[in-house]
């Protein structure tokens, strides 16, 4: 126990260097946990980060801001019987903007995983419940749930193939505009309207009839790209197949790609969904991990009113990022760096980000 005390005053200096004084009470909540009873056999694990974002609301006149980190994730694994495994974990996260909005999510998971072949075939059945909550782009505020299947086939000593079929329930809180969300293109990103519709600005029924174009104070028509419509109820499928090839012991690479088919409640803003990646993952001793991970992605919004010519259709998003860790014992201390650049749906307009961060994480 001293030892965590010791890891918790180290922490605790590094909020005060870093103005993490909003946190202070995430930290407080750690040293509860570091009470559980040794019988549980919890898996814990803290997380204090403080880094720079250059465009936390991926707009084209970026705002940015220096922000800090409090994440905490409990885990518990079961053994149920000898091939049937039962994981379950819950976990925050609270980012400390300091000079825009915070936002937070909280999530718990489960997993039933079945072991078949001897080890070498691996199928699970996973579940998720989340809630999102963003003083930035309030139209993101989100409750999620997921059901799934998962499967990993150990194909040789250095291959192994995975995949993974979620479906996810999207059920946002705010009133908001089309296309409201981060990195969507509108200015206004504080769109929300958490109170539901206030004078002519919502048109109810269908979102692009000529009979729904209101009239503002000064008689001119109202867009329906500019009518604020009810929170969404939001469905999304995707399908993922990922590939680790064990290169050396101390290099591991990764290739995947995925496919997903948003159902919006407001059609014009449900799309369909490409994604491709690769990462390398290099460990040339005990006590160090480099990590470089690139991503593309491209968005097809299939249901566009074609008068609505203001919208791009297609749209795609590159990153690239970079992690290095240094290990003590169960201590990690890292930094990131990662940089986006992608299109806005909205008066094809485009956005980049840099996001510059370190940290350090405890397991216990």
């Amino acid at each position: 126990m001293g030892v965590g005390t010791d890891v918790l005053k180290r922490a605790a200096h590094v909020l005060s260097l870093c103005r993490f004084g909003s946190g202070l009470g995430m930290a407080a909540c750690l040293l509860v946990f570091l009470t559980v009873p040794e019988s549980w056999a919890v898996d814990l694990t803290a997380e204090l980060t403080a880094g720079y974002d250059s465009n936390p609301a991926l707009t084209d006149l970026s705002e940015g801001s220096g922000f800090s980190v409090y994440g905490l994730r409990a885990g518990q694994p079961f053994d149920l019987t000898d091939d049937l495994a039962l994981d379950l974990s819950a976990e925050g996260r609270y980012q400390n903007y300091w000079s825009v909005g915070d936002n937070y999510r909280l999530q718990a998971d489960g997993a039933l995983t079945y072991t078949l072949a001897g080890g070498r075939f691996l199928p699970a059945l996973m579940g998720e419940a989340a809630a999102y909550r963003d003083g930035l782009i309030e139209a993101d505020e989100r409750n999620e749930a997921m059901v799934g299947i998962r499967a990993d086939w150990i194909i040789s000593n250095r291959m192994t193939l995975g995949f993974e079929e979620t479906y996810r329930w999207l059920n946002y809180l705010n009133w908001a505009m089309p296309f409201s969300g981060k990195g969507q293109g509108r200015q206004d990103v504080k769109g929300g309207n958490k109170g539901g519709p206030s004078g002519t600005a919502f048109q109810g029924g269908r979102a692009w009839g000529p009979s729904q174009w209101g009239l503002d104070s000064s008689g001119k028509g109202k867009s329906p790209l500019n009518t604020l419509y009810p929170p969404r109820d939001n469905r999304l499928l995707s399908t993922a197949l990922r590939l680790d090839i064990f290169i050396l012991s101390s290099l591991t690479g990764r290739l995947y790609a995925a496919y997903g088919d948003l159902n919006s409640s407001l059609g014009m803003e449900s799309y369909r969904e490409i994604q491709g990646g690769a990462s390398l993952s290099w460990a040339p001793a005990p006590e160090w991990l480099a990590e470089l991970e690139a991503t593309w992605f491209r968005t097809d919004y299939h249901s566009i009113p074609a008068n609505m010519i203001r919208v791009r259709e297609a749209n795609e998003i590159w990153s690239v990022g970079i992690q290095i860790s240094r290990f003590w014992g169960d201590l990690e201390l890292f930094g990131q760096a990662g940089w986006k650049s992608g299109d806005a749906p909205l008066d094809y307009e485009s956005y980049t980000q840099t996001v510059i961060q370190c940290g350090l994480s405890y397991s216990f």
